[in-house]
């Protein structure tokens, strides 16, 4: 995957970025105090992607003021939610320079083709009803998630077993899967995406006995 900073890379400077941005010349009204998660995760996001954009100077605010800013609102951010953020932002990003077709969309609010469109997630609501379409409906489900243990983004296809703690969407609630004949759960709240997926065809091999082997030196006498 691209580094986050070179996704704008064709997009050129806004022809007054060279004016002088006269907020600069004013004093601030007085301190802000941000001690609510919202007002936090929608900062960074923020800030990401105006620093993105300030890169190729499409906004008079420098990129070293806006980076301060990235900074400042981490301090109150958790490694994981930080992660979480930092990948919106760059879908944000990829979406304002290649933003794709409008999509007509089924009356109960899915999409016609779950098995292709990449289903982003905002928020544990919309990924519980990503996975609770996928069982309904059969599907697998394709999905990136961190893993505290390694601090990485593994990006995993699998059978959709369950969902603990569906009732509500919360902390609680998590997809338990199954790949490679072993079961797992992942927190819902670690998901980055999720797509339902058609599931793969099944190898007759798989059911397929094995061969009897005769052992030398044993008879049936």
């Amino acid at each position: 995957m691209d580094d986050w900073r070179t996704i704008l890379s064709n997009f050129g400077p806004r022809e007054d970025a060279h004016r002088s941005f006269y907020p600069d010349q004013v004093d601030h009204e007085g301190p802000v105090l941000l001690n609510e998660n919202g007002p936090l995760l929608a900062a960074f996001v923020a800030a990401r992607v105006l620093r993105a954009v300030a890169a190729r100077r499409g906004t008079r605010v420098s990129p070293g003021k806006v980076e301060r800013l990235e900074r400042l609102v981490s301090r109150g951010l958790s490694e994981e939610v930080v992660h979480h953020c930092e990948a919106e932002a760059e879908q944000i990003l990829r979406w304002l320079e290649d933003p794709p077709e409008p999509q007509e969309v089924s009356p109960s609010g899915y999409s016609k083709t779950p098995e292709l469109d990449v289903m982003m997630v905002a928020d544990l609501e919309s990924r519980l009803s990503v996975a609770t379409f996928a069982i309904d409906e059969g599907y697998d489900l394709e999905l990136e998630y961190f893993d505290e243990e390694s601090g990485t983004w593994p990006r995993i296809r699998a059978h959709l077993i369950d969902v603990e703690d569906a009732e509500a969407a919360d902390n609680q609630t998590a997809l338990l899967l199954e790949e490679g004949g072993q079961r797992f759960s992942v927190p819902l709240r670690s998901v980055r995406w999720l797509m339902p997926v058609a599931p793969l065809p099944v190898s007759e091999e798989e059911h397929r006995g094995g061969d009897l082997l005769e052992f030398p030196g044993r008879s049936d006498d």
